[in-house]
């Protein structure tokens, strides 16, 4: 059944891109690639800023080497990137921007090194799922087999990428399914993150689509409930699915999250803050605080 669904032809290769002593960090989903972040990233590239954009452990080629990572895996690669951009903008404090499952990492980040992230943006990211998926990867996961094993055993998209962009939807280069271990890895991540948020206290601004298909718009309402911020805002996107960094509305949330981050990312002492932002359309997406 799987063969129906073709990996588009879109450039799913890490970006590395050279500026100044503004990093930014920026993370794709489960099942994703760089490819997801990759409007976001080159946009602050174009902004001067010194952007990754990694491959997160597991990802990149097949369901069976994805079965075999962990979240453990995921954040470890995710820790490597951001050590190694920080390096590269004289260990100054950086910008993580996460897209779903990259968004849970991204406030574990935060988490674990306070002092090393200095602004977020999450977007899509999943806190709880729906509660019948949940149980549904729980009761899997207690089988007594090794799902590692069986990267097979996965949940087919069978629409493709969540994206109303049909052009993107089919460049997207992702995998097109889940594999059930991810799944089991991805629900621990999130009860790890969930017990992490009223101790983050870093600026972030979350970010989701109302026509989100994956991911609950509760999710995201939870969140900016629950984050020890005392910076917190939010922009709800009325067309997009869940894949914001790629969807229709993807220019409207770029240049949120670069005004978002070029206020709050403490930028003043490493040459300036991203330019080239635009202003709101009359019909921009609802933006707020909690």
């Amino acid at each position: 059944m799987l063969r129906r669904f073709r990996p588009g032809t879109g450039d799913k290769s890490p970006l590395l891109i050279s500026g100044d002593g503004r990093g930014v960090l920026c993370l794709h989903g489960i099942t994703g690639t760089p490819y997801e972040v990759r409007p976001l990233a080159e946009a602050f590239g174009r902004a001067g800023c010194t952007v990754a954009a990694p491959m997160l452990a597991g990802h990149g080629a097949t369901l069976a080497e994805l079965a075999q990572s962990t979240w453990m895996d995921w954040l470890a690669s995710a820790e490597r990137a951001m050590a190694d951009l920080r390096a590269r903008v004289g260990g100054r404090p950086i910008a993580v921007c996460g897209f779903s499952m990259g968004g849970l990492l991204a406030l574990r980040l935060a988490r674990l090194h306070p002092a090393d992230v200095s602004a977020l943006v999450v977007m899509s990211a999943p806190l709880r799922l729906r509660r019948l998926q949940v149980m549904g990867i729980r009761s899997v996961a207690r089988l007594p087999i090794d799902l590692h094993k069986l990267p097979g055993f996965c949940i087919p998209k069978l629409n493709g990428s969540d994206i109303s962009d049909r052009e993107m939807r089919y460049d997207n280069p992702g995998l097109r399914a889940f594999p059930m271990a991810a799944l089991a890895a991805l629900v621990d991540l999130m009860d790890v993150v969930r017990a992490d948020l009223p101790a983050i206290a870093t600026p972030t601004l979350v970010v989701h689509g109302r026509r989100d298909h994956t991911v609950p718009m509760e999710d995201s309402l939870e969140l900016t409930g629950c984050l020890g911020s005392e910076v917190i805002e939010r922009l709800w996107l009325e067309k997009s699915f869940h894949i914001v960094t790629l969807d229709v509305e993807r220019a409207v949330a770029i240049d949120r999250a670069m005004r978002f981050v070029g206020r709050y990312a403490g930028w003043a002492d490493a040459e300036g803050t991203p330019a080239g932002a635009r202003a709101p359309s009359p019909d921009a997406p609802s933006v707020g605080n909690r």
